[in-house]
């Protein structure tokens, strides 16, 4: 559900809040067509009817003159008219706060659920897709469809106890009020509806479409510059905001459509309703039926606008709305994240850092080749495990099952005694991973570090510890604001091998028993790897790590070599073992000079 208990109850209350305003209305509108008659009475000078002098007693101005007797009526007609339209602004503002707070909280909760999914499930929608159901849709719900719909609501009540009052007066015009404007709404609902929610799912969209591909410009702005494709993407874009442009204009123009067709309704209806009273009914009771639906009509009007105008946008707002829908309704029965402390722990006690894998099978969602077949492996504690292999050999799908990124098929996998997610809410900051493209956020090296962490956690020793142990010290010694250095927009003030650095440092804030490399020294230059290599290395005994690599001369020392192919161990033992038991491993070494 969109809204707890709790909140329903909170909106329905001011539904019925709404109610009882809108009785201001009837009393309002019913004390303008008492001042038309008197007022019609009075120039004649006649004496009031039977109602009119019941209301005169009650208001204890039955003995004032015609004019006192006028202007009190008047000043309490408005006065409760705008008083009536003061308390609902203020009521539909804090309405709308609320709402808009509530989408904070859906998108925290949206966002909560997505984050306890495994990766493939993750994966199956694009990260703009993702983007636009967590903020404009959630938006588009709270504010575009349940706000609207509590105004509406609110607006039918007002319709539905001024008919109500309308026919206690006369039951004619409130038969004629109800068809017209009925009809007039009715009419423009029908005609623009499914025009409106077409246009709202065509927004999203092209919304969506246009995100994806500004996205794909920035990723890829050196292989564009170098294939001469820049201006086809500037027209791709234009022709997709051009598209988008349209189907904004489409609904934004909508309710000026409503509101002269609303308009000329009034006028119509007040004519021919003056028209019909004049025939039937003598001129004082002409006049005050008509004052009465003149002022009816002043509230009626805007009411029968706005409500069909909301039932419009609300239409249009389902569509546009329809990807966080579906978000909501595929998460529905999906747990939120444990929601933990945002302490530094570098002290895991109790954790040991072995892993075993079970008969370990897997395959990614509509394939049929396993991508990880029958794997059997146990990696002493504070061990070198490296695992190599071709592209495509199952080397990344084997660490993220170790990490549970992905859950097993079958078999079952363990870091110590617990399955991997278990043992890393059991030990938050026991396991350290680098992955071969490293994420940098834009800020400085002190948030790149301790990212997922609140800035203030950024202890100065923690943070140039870890830079020590990815030769990153001295360049950041050498930076006018050291580890306050800003790194630019996804790390661009640093070169690659920076970053990927950056990215160890990250993996080491912790201080980790259990350290996971997915090719985290592919973009280092020779003498640097070495050097970072002879520091993961010294972890040896206190540290297990797991590496993947391509440069064999950065596994050679390893104490376990792991190679794989086409998803499953060809071979398992040291550098020499595997060397003899795989012939493509010992070219690869010949090749390399090993």
């Amino acid at each position: 559900m969109i809204l707890t208990k709790e909140e329903r109850q909170k909106i329905g209350l001011v539904i019925l809040f709404n109610v009882f305003l809108s009785i201001l209305d009837l009393i309002g509108v019913a004390i303008i067509g008492i001042l038309g008659a008197l007022a019609i009475r009075g120039v004649g000078s006649q004496k009031p009817g039977n109602r009119v002098s019941s209301v005169l007693r009650i208001l204890n101005i039955q003995n004032l003159d015609l004019q006192s007797q006028a202007t009190v009526l008047g000043i309490l007609a408005a006065s409760l008219l705008i008083f009536k339209t003061i308390i609902s602004v203020v009521v539909v503002r804090k309405t709308t706060f609320f709402l808009s707070r509530r989408g904070a909280s859906i998108s925290s909760n949206l966002v909560s659920k997505l984050l306890s999914l495994p990766l493939t499930k993750l994966q199956e929608k694009s990260i703009q897709e993702t983007q636009y159901a967590l903020t404009s849709g959630v938006d588009t719900i709270t504010l575009g469809i349940l706000n609207v719909t509590a105004v509406m609501i609110a607006d039918i009540s007002l319709l539905v106890i001024l008919a109500v009052g309308l026919f206690i007066v006369d039951p004619t015009i409130a038969f004629s009020a109800a068809a017209i404007f009925g009809l007039a709404a009715f009419a423009l609902y029908k005609l623009m509806s499914v025009k409106s929610r077409n246009l709202g799912i065509a927004q999203a969209e092209l919304t969506i479409k246009t995100n994806e591909s500004i996205a794909e410009v920035i990723s890829s702005y050196r292989e564009l510059i170098v294939r001469n494709r820049r201006s086809y993407y500037a027209r791709k874009i234009g022709d997709q905001r051009l598209k988008n442009a349209n189907a904004v204009a489409e609904r934004a123009f909508m309710p000026n459509t409503s509101k002269y067709v609303i308009e000329v309704t009034m006028v119509l209806g007040s004519l021919l309703i003056g028209a019909a009273q004049f025939l039937m009914n003598d001129a004082a009771h002409a006049i005050a039926v008509l004052s009465v639906f003149l002022a009816a009509s002043t509230r009626i009007s805007p009411a029968v606008l706005r409500l069909q105008q909301g039932a419009i946008t609300v239409k249009g707002n389902i569509g546009a709305a329809q990807p966080t829908l579906e978000l909501i309704e595929s998460l529905h029965l999906i747990n939120p994240v444990e929601n933990l402390k945002d302490l530094v722990t570098t002290e895991h006690p109790g954790f040991i850092p072995r892993i075993q894998f079970f008969n370990v099978s897997m395959r990614y969602p509509d394939k049929t080749k396993y991508a990880v077949k029958n794997v059997n492996l146990e990696f002493a504690a504070g061990s070198v495990v490296a695992v190599v292999g071709p592209s495509g050999a199952g080397k990344t799908t084997l660490i993220d099952l170790l990490l549970g990124v992905l859950e097993p098929e079958s078999g079952n996998v363990f870091i110590g005694t617990e399955p991997p997610l278990n043992a890393i809410s059991s030990w938050p900051g026991g396991i350290g991973y680098v992955p071969q493209d490293v994420v940098i956020k834009n800020g400085t090296i002190r948030e790149n570090v301790c990212m997922g962490y609140p800035i203030e956690s950024g202890i100065d020793d923690l943070v140039w510890e870890a830079l020590e142990i990815a030769q990153l010290r001295n360049l950041v010694e050498s930076m006018p604001n050291g580890i306050d250095s800003h790194v630019g927009d996804r790390g661009t003030r640093i070169s690659g091998g920076q970053r990927q650095r950056l990215g160890i440092a990250r993996a080491m804030f912790t201080r980790p028993n259990l350290l996971v490399l997915d090719e985290a020294t592919s973009a280092l230059d020779g003498e640097t790897e070495l050097n970072i290599s002879d520091a993961i290395h010294a972890l040896k005994g206190n540290v297990t790590v797991v590496m993947i690599a391509h440069r064999l001369s950065t596994v050679r020392e390893a104490d376990l070599i792991i190679y794989m192919h086409e998803g499953e161990v060809i071979s398992k033992g040291t550098f020499l073992e595997v060397r003899n038991a795989v012939p493509d491993f010992d070219h690869q070494a010949q090749l390399m000079g090993l």
